[in-house]
């Protein structure tokens, strides 16, 4: 990491420091408070088809969380992950600002404005529940940034229902805004009695061309030993091409067979149709994941995972295979 870039969170840290560290004791313990906090996830993985190993670091986040009241509040989370499976590339320029924003919070109505984390797959992590093992589907498989810069909503007219709105750049927080054209989104999620949840997710980028759209649907149950989940994820003008549509659907679940241990297993199915206009040379990555394993909890903020992997591209008559133990700290 280059020198100005540490120096630049090094004096972020310390203004925040410095702040909670001068309020009066009084107010720290209630408002006008911050809070540190953040995840860890390491592996130590193999690939047999290269006969390689290797110990990895997937992903570090840490934030920052100020509340001003009890409605507005500011929060700040620094990135660096690489959560790829190849072996080949480095860790230079992994650091990123994830979110930076100001958020506000009512009984009924809810929101943040910024840098801010998107809610293209904040239920499907809840029914996974692996997050230190791999990314959902939607996010694994690049149909939208899952931070970006703009604003969201999130209004719950009822304790059952929820419904979010949100306007982004629609580039992510990596590249530029270089047109007008803005990610438009909604979602609703209802939960109903009995441990059930479903949600519908929709967002578009208008453009000169073609207009893409992703569409995703959740049906989900949970409870403290059991959670399952199953979801369709559509997109369609991908890239802005007119009849290319790439999605696929993702089943998982987990049980606490158990204290401290839970077996988990699941399946995506990703797949496309690439328009006749496109060259044949034009290659789009498209296959099936299945990941099957068993967890540990050794501290209830630290849990371990010994997992298998196997990836099967379309077309292909062998898969890549992997083992892995995932290691996951929050503080």
């Amino acid at each position: 990491m280059k020198r100005r870039t540490i120096r630049f969170y090094s004096i972020i840290f310390l203004l925040f420091t410095t702040s909670a560290i001068s309020l009066p004791q009084e107010k720290s313990d209630s408002l006008n408070s911050g809070t540190f906090y953040g995840d860890l996830f390491l592996n130590l993985n193999h690939n047999f088809d290269r006969n390689s190993s290797s110990f990895r670091l997937n992903r570090l986040h840490f934030g920052y969380r100020y509340q001003y009241n009890e409605h507005l509040y500011f929060n700040g989370l620094i990135e660096s992950a690489r959560e790829d499976y190849d072996p080949s590339g480095d860790y230079n320029g992994i650091t990123n600002l994830f979110e930076f924003c100001l958020g506000f919070d009512y009984e009924k109505l809810s929101g943040k404005l910024g840098l801010i984390g998107t809610e293209l797959n904040q239920q499907q992590e809840k029914l996974w529940k692996k997050r230190y093992v791999d990314k959902v589907f939607a996010d694994k498989y690049g149909f939208a940034p899952t931070n970006d810069f703009g604003g969201i909503v999130i209004f719950k007219p009822i304790n059952l229902l929820n419904i979010d709105v949100a306007i982004t750049n629609g580039e992510g927080h990596k590249n530029a805004q270089m047109d007008s054209s803005f990610r438009y989104a909604l979602g609703i999620t209802l939960n109903i009695p009995g441990n059930f949840v479903f949600r519908v997710y929709n967002d578009l980028v208008p453009s000169s061309g073609s207009t893409q759209i992703n569409t995703i649907a959740i049906a989900g149950y949970q409870t403290n030993e059991l959670s399952l989940g199953l979801e369709w994820n559509q997109q369609t003008n991908k890239e802005f091409i007119e009849d290319f549509t790439y999605g696929g659907f993702s089943g998982y679940g987990s049980y606490a067979f158990i204290e401290k241990f839970t077996v988990f297993a699941r399946y995506d199915y990703l797949s496309s149709s690439i328009p006749s206009i496109l060259p044949g040379s034009y290659i789009t990555s498209t296959g099936s994941l299945t990941i099957t394993g068993i967890e540990y909890k050794i501290h209830e903020k630290i849990v371990t995972a010994l997992n298998y992997r196997n990836w099967e591209a379309v077309g292909s008559n062998k898969g890549i295979s992997f083992l892995f133990l995932d290691l996951a700290l929050n503080f």
